[in-house]
């Protein structure tokens, strides 16, 4: 008769048996979560030399007293004194790999979205993250992290009603923390940045909870913004002096493909044009506040529009 120990490591858990090998039919199963493995150690009087077999065969690599293994089967060893007498194969050892069950779930979702207004360039904007458990269970130590992208300046959170929220400046990271969401529970946060580079914006949110959640794919979102690269004054002074004397949209001439629409107080088109060339000179008008619709067509083949109003004065 000897016996084996059985050392099984699975993450932070330690199970410790001893079975003993005696012809009595017995067997012992054993079930670990899949990257964990056992250690057998076999030990038996007088034993010098040992076999290892998995399944009834002899494995090439199972031939000291102890033996590492991470996958399923039946296992057994047959020992050998110094007269190379062989010992009857111990009683086996069924090892079983399978996920660990758990009833603790919470299905956590992230939604980032930004302002659908056109935003040109040292426009500040929003971006609204959204969370939501979508359950069964309460979700714990709900986190969500966003990381602005470079280009991006940080202008401040609009402190949300559930959680805590902090900007980290070094590492651009926007993090916020909900100690606790029930099932179908929802939670807002607004992000307020600017720029002054135009281009393509992608930002991505994650969140995740302590709950087992069944449905990865929700757990990241991704906004995609057009920062446009225009400055559009509010006031112009068309009286000939060679200075301001147009309305003159700094950066149109990256958008060639642009229309443009000037309306006055009492809702008439006063001027209209598809390609603007920053020559509108209010010919013919008076003094006072003019409103425009301005259309163009971003780098993504998109249109873009901008709504506002301009001061002339001659």
């Amino acid at each position: 008769m000897f016996s084996l120990r059985i050392s099984i490591v699975a993450g932070l858990l330690s199970l410790f048996a001893t079975v003993g090998f005696a012809q009595s039919g017995s067997s012992q199963t054993v079930t670990i979560v899949p990257g964990s493995s056992i250690k057998f150690t076999a030990n038996s009087a007088n034993a010098s030399t040992y076999q290892w077999l998995k399944d009834g065969v002899i494995q090439a690599d199972g031939k000291s007293s102890t033996y590492v293994v991470s996958t399923a089967g039946k296992y057994t060893v047959i020992t050998y004194n110094n007269e190379g007498c062989a010992s009857v194969p111990s009683d086996p050892v069924i090892v079983i790999v399978d996920q660990p069950s758990t009833s603790i779930t919470a299905d956590m979702a992230i939604s980032k979205t930004s302002e659908l207004r056109a935003v040109s360039t040292n426009d500040p904007f929003e971006y609204t993250l959204s969370v939501k458990n979508h359950g069964p269970k309460t979700a714990n130590m709900v986190k969500v992290k966003d990381i602005l992208p470079v280009g991006l300046t940080f202008e401040s959170l609009i402190n949300p009603l559930v959680g805590t929220a902090t900007y980290n400046l070094d590492s651009r990271t926007v993090t916020w923390n909900i100690l606790q969401m029930d099932s179908s529970a929802t939670a807002d946060l607004k992000i307020k940045v600017k720029t002054d580079k135009y281009g393509i914006y992608r930002n991505t949110a994650t969140v995740t909870a302590n709950e087992t959640d069944p449905n990865l794919t929700n757990n990241s979102s991704t906004d995609v913004k057009p920062i446009l690269g225009i400055t559009i004054p509010n006031v112009f002074t068309p009286n000939g002096d060679g200075k301001n004397d147009t309305f003159e949209i700094v950066g149109l001439n990256l958008y060639e493909t642009n229309e443009i629409k000037m309306i006055n107080r009492w809702q008439s088109t006063v001027y209209e044009k598809k390609g603007y060339q920053n020559d509108w000179r209010a010919d013919g008008l008076s003094d006072g506040t003019y409103f425009y619709v301005l259309r163009i067509k971003t780098p993504t083949n998109t249109w873009q529009e901008f709504k506002g109003y301009v001061t002339v004065i001659h």
